[in-house]
């Protein structure tokens, strides 16, 4: 008898706990209604694609070894952390490590934005800690954040006047078809951080939200969910499948998937696939899908490739 059927047998008050995951729900979708729902998610997105706070405004992204610290920051093509445009200085500030804290020290002209001590200590990130938000720092239209974990640290550099804002012209996606939205169920996982590939080419860590399975084609279908960090208001899927790299992104899309109701029961929906950040800009460093995220179906719903 196994481990999990010998703990399951011996305390009988878990045994509903312990039963085969629950069954997926079915509900009925009025496709006309549906169609309006989200086509206005279609706009909702490409208006916030090109804004401030999207993709097109991210400009820059370093990746360091922690033994290159310090490390200077800003526009000077000789700095270890090089910022593109002319809305910053040539040195914005120095990366130092201090103990376990990543400092951005800078004699003047920076806005910290975030949690007070972080504010105070002009702190972007700590050691191997990810689940500890660091502060941003603002100068002028230029915001930075970072991480430090597996001996690298990475910097976010946003350009809230990035000339690619004003070049965005749309996304193309395929109809709306109601055959793409699944009814879901989601097991969640506990304090599982994972090193992710990513496009980039190095490792980033990412929180695991849990495992969202849906039934397609009469099997079940289990894929891993990351959470978005603080304040994230969904859980991330990012699959590939057979158009990836024809006609969509060939690294693969995002998913976001609703918050399971008390009953553990979601929607994945495909017709709301999106491209990831890297699709729009060199300076993101897109998580790979894994193995089980993996189609060799063509998933022909949500958006097809951008074309810069």
């Amino acid at each position: 008898m196994s481990f999990r059927r010998t703990v399951c047998a011996g305390i009988g008050f878990l045994l509903l706990a312990c039963a085969a995951e629950p069954a997926i729900i079915r509900t009925v979708v009025d496709p006309a209604g549906y169609t309006e729902e989200t086509e206005r998610w279609f706009a909702v997105r490409d208006g916030w694609l090109p804004s401030a706070a999207g993709p097109l405004a991210q400009t820059a992204l370093c990746h360091l070894a922690e033994d290159q610290l310090p490390a200077t920051v800003g526009t000077d093509p000789l700095g270890s952390c090089v910022i593109p445009g002319d809305h910053t200085r040539p040195v914005v500030g120095t990366l130092t490590a201090r103990g376990d804290s990543l400092l951005l020290e800078s004699p003047d002209g920076l806005i910290w934005v975030g949690e007070r001590t972080a504010r105070e200590a002009r702190l972007l990130a700590v050691r191997d800690r990810p689940a500890i938000d660091g502060a941003a720092a603002w100068q002028g239209p230029v915001r930075l954040t970072g991480r430090w974990a597996a001996g690298a640290v990475t910097i976010w550099v946003t350009d809230t006047l990035a000339a690619a804002r004003a070049s965005f012209h749309g996304v193309d996606r395929w109809p709306v078809d109601t055959a793409w939205r699944f009814d879901a169920t989601f097991t969640p996982a506990i304090d599982d951080w994972r090193q992710v590939a990513t496009v980039r080419g190095f490792d980033l860590p990412r929180q695991v939200a849990g495992t969202v399975t849906i039934m397609m084609e009469g099997r079940r279908v289990p894929l891993t969910a990351l959470t978005k960090g603080r304040g994230g208001a969904s859980w991330l899927v990012v699959i590939r499948d057979a158009t990836s790299g024809e006609e969509s992104y060939p690294a693969g899309r995002f998913v976001d998937v609703e918050f399971a109701d008390t009953l553990g029961h979601t929607v994945v929906d495909f017709n709301r696939a999106r491209n990831p950040d890297c699709a729009f800009t060199d300076a993101s460093p897109c998580p790979l899908p894994p193995p089980e995220n993996r189609f060799d179906l063509p998933i022909t719903a949500g958006e097809k490739t951008y074309k810069r």
